[in-house]
């Protein structure tokens, strides 16, 4: 899995194994982290019963950036009950095969074999070849029944008649780091943001599957709507202007390059379209508690993505209290209550690019966006308490149901 790394699968580690470890520490179970992303580090104790190691010190292909070389020496010279992986099926998928030649081996030997838990998102229609081997997993864990009907049917098309151990664990909503605050216009200040705007804000990383660039496109039509609409928005008790604020990088190897886009749009930097503060983003200084506070300064969360296997900055979004305009698609459809929850882009179409694996994805209408942009902004002077709206999903989300329902798992499968 990853781990201290600014991704959602280390920021789901994390909170799954904190959760799990007064558990583990009762039934005296230790867990050996085997850490992605994680190559510049030594081993670590991350508590008296989790320690994390640096795969990429057992491992001799260093052209495979995930180290499974490594993770396949561990698991044969450690004496393990079960190995629990959280990543993408294509990662793991090669490794099948080999994990079931490794439990032979330990058998014929007389070693302790291990069982087989996977917790995976799907975040668009599977690459089939990748789930020919799932059979030989002990357990099939996704996060939405999105992603259990897409797994089961890719696992069919490749010719299998099997049936599949499945199950379905959501992530959490982070009620503890993200909630509303009350101080917005200091929180402005700090980061470098205006305090007498309108601020729309997109918080992913620059990615293709992100697709940032139908929100500048959307927020381009929108800013001309507000300054023809200015008198009258500003009659209802708006602020005179609008900006976006773009929680990302630039100019990421395989994403837009926003400055060039941005000139193009006729959007200027730092005044139309704001960036985070270049030194922290790189350094990966921002913390849970910042991003709570950038949350805190818009006033309108905005997504574009074109896939999710969770989607876990709308549900931060929903944590803080927001209003939201995202599409509904993948797994999107049920952390939104099929759109019910937000201003929802239901103009989508299927669209394949490259840099992005030959993935199929759904690609938001800009028209759309904007439309849902402008109607958000319309519902502002009516105070809506969108966090009484989101209630009910933040109680389902919870972290602690969610922690039991991997400790039913485990106790299948070890105890």
């Amino acid at each position: 899995m990853d781990f201290d790394c600014p991704t959602g699968f280390g920021f789901v580690a994390h909170k799954v194994m904190d959760m799990l470890t007064p558990w583990f520490k009762r039934n005296d179970i230790k867990v050996h982290v085997v850490a992605l992303n994680y190559g510049d580090k030594p081993h670590r104790d991350y508590n008296e019963q989790i320690s994390i190691i640096n795969a990429r010190e057992f491992a001799r292909n260093m052209d495979d950036f995930y180290w499974r070389d490594a993770l396949l020496k561990i698991l044969q010279i450690g004496d393990y009950d079960l190995f629990w992986a959280m990543n993408d099926i294509p990662v793991l998928s090669p490794m099948t095969m080999h994990l079931a030649h490794l439990n032979e081996m330990k058998e014929f030997n007389g070693k302790k074999i291990f069982k087989t838990m996977l917790y995976t998102p799907i975040d668009s229609l599977p690459y089939q070849r990748y789930f020919k081997n799932l059979e030989k997993w002990d357990k099939l864990i996704t996060y939405t029944e999105y992603g259990k009907n897409a797994m089961v049917d890719a696992f069919r098309q490749v010719g299998y008649t099997k049936k599949l151990d499945t199950g379905i664990i959501p992530h959490g909503l982070d009620a503890d780091n993200f909630k509303p605050l009350k101080n917005k216009e200091e929180l402005r200040v700090k980061y470098n943001l205006p305090t007498d705007a309108v601020i729309f804000g997109n918080i992913n990383k620059n990615q293709p599957r992100k697709d940032l660039g139908t929100t500048l496109l959307a927020f381009k039509r929108y800013k001309n709507w507000y300054e023809e609409n200015k008198s009258e928005l500003v009659g209802m008790g708006l602020p005179e202007k609008c900006v976006l604020y773009m929680h990302c990088y630039h100019s990421d190897k395989s994403g837009v390059r926003m400055h060039v886009l941005l000139e193009r749009l006729n959007l200027i930097p730092q005044e139309d379209v704001y960036f985070p503060i270049d030194e922290r983003y790189e350094a990966g200084k921002y913390t849970s508690k910042d991003m709570n506070e950038i949350y805190n300064c818009l006033d309108v969360f905005v997504n574009t993505t074109m896939a999710e296997g969770w989607g876990l900055s709308v549900t931060e979004a929903m944590s803080v209290g927001l209003p939201i305009v995202c599409p509904v698609h993948t797994s999107l459809h049920e952390i939104t209550d099929d759109g019910k929850l937000v201003y929802a882009v239901a103009d989508l179409w299927e669209h394949v690019q490259i840099t992005d694996a030959e993935n199929v994805r759904f690609k938001s209408n800009p028209e759309e966006v904007f439309t849902k942009m402008v109607a958000a902004t319309l519902d502002m002077p009516k105070k809506i308490n969108y966090l009484n709206r989101y209630k009910p999903k933040m109680e389902q989300y919870n972290w602690e149901d969610i922690a039991d329902k991997f400790k039913t798992e485990i106790k299948k499968l070890i105890l």
